[in-house]
Protein backbone atom coordinates (compact mmCIF):
# COMPACT_ATOMS: atom_id res chain seq x y z
CA UNK A 1 0.00 0.00 0.00
CA UNK A 2 2.53 2.29 0.83
CA UNK A 3 4.45 1.31 -2.41
CA UNK A 4 1.30 2.31 -4.39
CA UNK A 5 0.77 5.76 -2.77
CA UNK A 6 4.47 6.75 -3.34
CA UNK A 7 4.33 5.77 -6.81
CA UNK A 8 1.36 8.05 -7.38
CA UNK A 9 2.92 10.77 -5.61
CA UNK A 10 5.71 10.09 -7.64
CA UNK A 11 3.62 9.89 -11.16
CA UNK A 12 2.19 13.44 -10.46
CA UNK A 13 3.33 16.12 -12.55
CA UNK A 14 5.82 17.90 -11.33
CA UNK A 15 3.84 21.14 -10.98
CA UNK A 16 1.67 19.53 -8.98
CA UNK A 17 4.01 19.18 -6.03
CA UNK A 18 5.16 22.79 -6.51
CA UNK A 19 3.82 25.59 -5.20
CA UNK A 20 4.67 27.99 -2.04
CA UNK A 21 3.66 27.78 0.94
CA UNK A 22 2.20 30.37 3.56
CA UNK A 23 1.47 31.07 7.07
CA UNK A 24 -1.53 33.45 7.37
CA UNK A 25 -2.77 35.25 11.30
CA UNK A 26 -5.71 37.34 11.32
CA UNK A 27 -6.85 39.04 14.13
CA UNK A 28 -10.16 40.86 14.96
CA UNK A 29 -10.98 43.78 16.89
CA UNK A 30 -11.29 42.90 20.20
CA UNK A 31 -9.86 39.40 20.14
CA UNK A 32 -6.00 38.11 21.71
CA UNK A 33 -5.84 34.87 19.74
CA UNK A 34 -5.78 35.16 15.98
CA UNK A 35 -7.68 33.07 13.09
CA UNK A 36 -5.21 31.38 11.26
CA UNK A 37 -4.30 28.83 8.44
CA UNK A 38 -1.80 27.30 6.68
CA UNK A 39 -2.19 27.15 2.64
CA UNK A 40 -0.21 26.60 -0.74
CA UNK A 41 -0.37 29.11 -3.85
CA UNK A 42 0.02 27.07 -6.56
CA UNK A 43 -0.06 27.83 -10.13
CA UNK A 44 -1.87 27.49 -12.44
CA UNK A 45 -1.15 27.03 -16.87
CA UNK A 46 -2.10 29.96 -18.78
CA UNK A 47 -3.89 29.84 -21.56
CA UNK A 48 -2.95 29.28 -25.02
CA UNK A 49 -3.99 30.69 -28.24
CA UNK A 50 -4.83 28.98 -31.55
CA UNK A 51 -3.26 31.57 -33.86
CA UNK A 52 0.58 31.42 -35.73
CA UNK A 53 2.19 33.58 -33.40
CA UNK A 54 1.89 32.35 -29.58
CA UNK A 55 2.32 34.81 -27.34
CA UNK A 56 3.23 34.27 -23.99
CA UNK A 57 -0.09 34.20 -21.83
CA UNK A 58 -0.88 34.84 -17.92
CA UNK A 59 -0.98 32.23 -15.80
CA UNK A 60 -3.02 31.80 -12.77
CA UNK A 61 -3.25 30.51 -9.04
CA UNK A 62 -5.42 28.75 -7.15
CA UNK A 63 -4.46 28.34 -2.89
CA UNK A 64 -5.05 25.09 -1.58
CA UNK A 65 -5.39 25.13 2.62
CA UNK A 66 -3.87 22.82 4.93
CA UNK A 67 -7.13 21.40 6.63
CA UNK A 68 -5.24 19.81 9.64
CA UNK A 69 -3.63 23.54 10.47
CA UNK A 70 -5.59 26.36 11.66
CA UNK A 71 -8.91 27.58 12.61
CA UNK A 72 -11.49 25.08 12.42
CA UNK A 73 -14.23 26.73 9.87
CA UNK A 74 -12.24 29.69 9.42
CA UNK A 75 -9.96 28.70 6.34
CA UNK A 76 -12.88 29.75 3.35
CA UNK A 77 -12.57 33.04 4.72
CA UNK A 78 -9.01 33.24 5.36
CA UNK A 79 -8.54 32.08 2.18
CA UNK A 80 -10.60 34.56 0.55
CA UNK A 81 -8.73 37.48 2.15
CA UNK A 82 -5.71 35.81 0.74
CA UNK A 83 -6.46 35.93 -2.59
CA UNK A 84 -6.80 39.63 -2.37
CA UNK A 85 -3.30 40.06 -0.33
CA UNK A 86 -0.88 37.40 -2.83
CA UNK A 87 1.53 39.19 -5.36
CA UNK A 88 2.69 36.99 -8.31
CA UNK A 89 4.01 39.30 -11.34
CA UNK A 90 7.02 41.09 -12.40
CA UNK A 91 8.51 44.04 -10.97
CA UNK A 92 6.15 46.56 -11.45
CA UNK A 93 6.89 51.07 -10.84
CA UNK A 94 6.16 50.41 -6.65
CA UNK A 95 8.73 47.93 -6.65
CA UNK A 96 12.19 48.10 -6.25
CA UNK A 97 14.98 45.91 -5.66
CA UNK A 98 17.06 46.11 -2.54
CA UNK A 99 20.74 45.12 -2.10
CA UNK A 100 19.56 41.83 0.41
CA UNK A 101 18.91 38.51 -0.30
CA UNK A 102 16.27 35.86 1.70
CA UNK A 103 17.32 32.09 2.34
CA UNK A 104 14.80 29.57 2.14
CA UNK A 105 16.95 26.46 2.26
CA UNK A 106 19.51 25.87 -0.22
CA UNK A 107 18.37 29.16 -2.33
CA UNK A 108 19.16 32.74 -1.58
CA UNK A 109 16.40 35.20 -3.18
CA UNK A 110 16.76 38.53 -4.15
CA UNK A 111 14.69 40.85 -1.42
CA UNK A 112 12.00 43.77 -3.75
CA UNK A 113 10.40 46.30 -1.53
CA UNK A 114 6.99 47.64 -2.11
CA UNK A 115 5.96 51.04 -1.62
CA UNK A 116 3.04 51.85 1.25
CA UNK A 117 0.20 54.10 -0.07
CA UNK A 118 0.51 57.03 2.14
CA UNK A 119 -1.42 56.84 5.41
CA UNK A 120 -1.58 52.91 5.42
CA UNK A 121 -0.08 51.51 8.90
CA UNK A 122 1.48 48.47 6.94
CA UNK A 123 5.00 46.73 5.25
CA UNK A 124 5.78 44.35 2.46
CA UNK A 125 8.51 41.85 1.28
CA UNK A 126 8.95 40.54 -2.25
CA UNK A 127 11.71 38.05 -3.19
CA UNK A 128 12.54 37.17 -6.88
CA UNK A 129 11.27 33.80 -6.74
CA UNK A 130 12.32 32.93 -10.42
CA UNK A 131 14.03 35.67 -12.91
CA UNK A 132 12.08 38.58 -13.39
CA UNK A 133 9.15 37.06 -11.22
CA UNK A 134 8.89 38.42 -7.69
CA UNK A 135 5.89 36.66 -4.89
CA UNK A 136 4.88 38.25 -1.58
CA UNK A 137 6.92 37.16 1.22
CA UNK A 138 6.14 39.12 4.14
CA UNK A 139 3.19 41.76 4.95
CA UNK A 140 2.06 42.78 7.89
CA UNK A 141 -0.63 45.32 8.62
CA UNK A 142 -2.64 47.09 11.38
CA UNK A 143 -6.05 48.91 11.33
CA UNK A 144 -6.90 51.81 14.08
CA UNK A 145 -10.47 51.46 12.35
CA UNK A 146 -13.49 48.59 11.65
CA UNK A 147 -13.75 44.77 12.59
CA UNK A 148 -9.97 43.92 11.34
CA UNK A 149 -7.28 44.91 13.68
CA UNK A 150 -3.71 42.99 12.09
CA UNK A 151 -3.22 40.48 9.61
CA UNK A 152 0.46 38.66 9.23
CA UNK A 153 0.68 36.86 6.13
CA UNK A 154 4.32 35.00 5.99
CA UNK A 155 6.15 32.82 3.02
CA UNK A 156 7.30 29.50 4.86
CA UNK A 157 8.54 27.38 2.28
CA UNK A 158 9.24 27.31 -1.40
CA UNK A 159 8.44 23.63 -3.02
CA UNK A 160 9.80 25.06 -6.02
CA UNK A 161 9.56 28.22 -8.27
CA UNK A 162 10.29 26.59 -12.26
CA UNK A 163 6.67 26.50 -12.38
CA UNK A 164 5.64 30.12 -11.60
CA UNK A 165 4.69 32.06 -14.44
CA UNK A 166 3.04 35.35 -13.55
CA UNK A 167 -0.32 35.56 -13.01
CA UNK A 168 -3.25 37.52 -14.68
CA UNK A 169 -3.90 38.78 -11.57
CA UNK A 170 -0.76 39.00 -10.08
CA UNK A 171 -0.71 43.00 -9.09
CA UNK A 172 -4.12 42.37 -6.98
CA UNK A 173 -2.24 43.65 -3.85
CA UNK A 174 -1.47 46.65 -4.93
CA UNK A 175 -5.38 47.04 -5.31
CA UNK A 176 -6.10 46.18 -1.91
CA UNK A 177 -3.10 48.97 -0.53
CA UNK A 178 -4.42 51.59 -2.20
CA UNK A 179 -8.37 50.57 -0.81
CA UNK A 180 -6.86 50.66 3.15
CA UNK A 181 -5.39 53.67 2.25
CA UNK A 182 -8.30 55.13 0.95
CA UNK A 183 -9.98 53.59 3.77
CA UNK A 184 -7.28 54.85 6.01
CA UNK A 185 -7.90 58.37 5.10
CA UNK A 186 -12.20 58.36 5.20
CA UNK A 187 -13.70 59.13 8.28
CA UNK A 188 -16.08 56.24 9.14
CA UNK A 189 -19.64 57.49 9.52
CA UNK A 190 -21.22 54.06 10.17
CA UNK A 191 -18.28 52.73 12.52
CA UNK A 192 -16.00 51.89 9.68
CA UNK A 193 -15.06 48.22 7.89
CA UNK A 194 -11.62 47.19 6.62
CA UNK A 195 -11.68 44.78 4.01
Amino acid sequence: MIRLALLLFLSLPAAAQEGLRYHMQVWMRGETTPMETRFRLVATEGTTSHNRVKKPRMGGWRLEADRTQGTPYAQALLLGRAERLLYLAGPSPQTHAEPIALRFGTRSLPVWSLEMPKGLRASTVLVEVAPGLLALCDLSARFERGDLARIELHLESLDGAHFLVPAEAGTVLLGTLRAWAQEARQEPEDGGTIR
